[in-house]
């Protein structure tokens, strides 16, 4: 059943020039639906057609149970189905999905378009996983081109600035370039405050970050956080596509591997529901700017000292380090990301997989490479050294000694 909402879309679609086949794609909607509901001048109620059964059956039990998890996409679960022998349309499963899904409703806006090159829109969205000792909560760094859609997202511990200026590093490494501005809300890591005339205050480190790398700051209007409209539907289909794909990953790492996966096959090789173009080929008319090789101070880093074993100790667990290093105090920086890295002389000596858990000790086999200790090989047996004796020294005495002793002999 066709509600009034998505009716009074329809017709908005049409009105902007959409064809059929577009607003079919758009709402999820087979086109003869659509075109049945344009050639209406008002909603109207009908009887809900039943769901078809038949290829569908086996798997409803597991379509609640994503459900349940929180998976409402129904392009991700006719993946996983067809991994299962689905062999069923997308239309049966919407369909069966729709009485289920949670009511939606539909805002309209204003929207705004970018031109190449001009604007990226950054936000933050927070997810929830499940550990051992409970649940834990992680951060996802969204990043959308505003001309071309293409995207970045990458997960981490927290949304400290630090973390916020390493996230935007990447980002410009994965885009190529540079956008001449970015686009934010009032997170507290980038908008300081408002001065006496309600102008923005820029917080004073990320300000010079930006200068930095050559882009403006931009804060979307107040009480209208629509107008970065183009990132925050992005996290929703972080949300809402590439979420609920996860089952398990090993770490923060492993995680932000597989988000990247995602993003170059999935996200970012799509066709957008907005602009019906595929990001990565609208991407090649951005023209960003291209970025310094100096790189900014972003990261705070913590001296440790290598010890005897050749480990550093970060945040609970221990971390190796080349044994060449052994007794020198080094620089750990952690990315937050996933990535710790250890530093000496502001030259990179090793770099970890952050662990998620405590006390865990974290080695990399070559920075062992090359020890010689006396454990190294068996202890020698010892030997004792054989000296050849000598023959005894005679003394030599005169013929009349021995005469003289014979005769005291016979006297006595």
């Amino acid at each position: 059943m066709v509600k009034n909402g998505e009716f009074f879309r329809m017709k908005d679609m049409r009105q902007r020039g959409m064809s059929i086949s577009q607003i079919a794609e758009e709402l999820g909607r087979d086109r003869k639906t659509v075109r049945k509901w344009l050639e209406q001048d008002q909603p109207s109620s009908y009887s809900q057609r039943k769901s078809t059964a038949g290829k569908l059956d086996g798997y409803k039990d597991y379509i609640r149970n994503r459900m349940t998890e929180g998976c409402l996409n129904a392009m991700v679960i006719l993946d996983e189905i067809r991994e299962r022998g689905y062999t069923g349309s997308s239309t049966i499963l919407r369909l069966f999905m729709q009485p289920l899904r949670p009511a939606m409703q539909w805002k309209a806006t204003e929207r705004f378009e970018t031109k190449p090159g001009q604007q990226a829109q950054v936000d933050w969205g927070h997810f929830k996983v499940q550990q051992e000792d409970g649940f834990k909560r992680l951060y996802a760094f969204v990043a959308v081109l505003g001309y071309s859609r293409m995207m970045y997202v990458e997960f981490t511990e927290d949304e400290r600035l630090e973390t916020l200026m390493g996230c935007h590093t990447r980002a410009f490494g994965y885009f190529g370039g540079v956008t001449q501005t970015c686009l934010y809300d009032n997170m507290k890591t980038v908008v300081a405050g408002h001065d006496e005339n309600g102008e923005v205050v820029w917080n004073e480190r990320f300000a010079r970050f930006a200068d930095h790398y050559g882009f403006i700051l931009r804060r979307c209007k107040p009480y209208r956080a629509r107008t970065k409209g183009k990132v925050e539907n992005g996290v929703g289909y972080v949300r809402k596509n590439f979420w609920p794909r996860i089952r398990t990953f090993t770490g923060l790492q492993d995680l932000n591997a597989q988000v990247l996966h995602w993003l170059d096959t999935v996200a970012n090789r799509r066709r957008h529901g907005t602009t019906f173009q595929v990001p990565t080929e609208m991407w090649k008319e951005e023209g960003l700017r291209s970025v310094t090789d100096i790189s900014f101070a972003y990261a705070d880093r913590f001296h440790r000292k290598v010890s005897a074993d050749c480990y550093v100790s970060y945040d609970a667990n221990r971390y190796s380090a080349p044994f060449a290093y052994v007794g020198v105090t080094v620089e750990v920086q952690d990315e937050k990301n996933g990535t710790l890295r250890i530093f000496s002389g502001g030259q990179i000596i090793a770099e970890h997989r952050k662990s998620m858990g405590r006390h865990q000790i974290i080695s990399n086999k070559k920075h062992f490479e090359g020890i010689r200790t006396a454990t190294s090989r068996p202890a020698l047996e010892p030997t004792p050294r054989y000296v050849a004796q000598t023959a005894p020294e005679v003394l030599e005495r005169p013929l009349s000694v021995y005469d003289a002793l014979m005769e005291e002999a016979v006297l006595q």
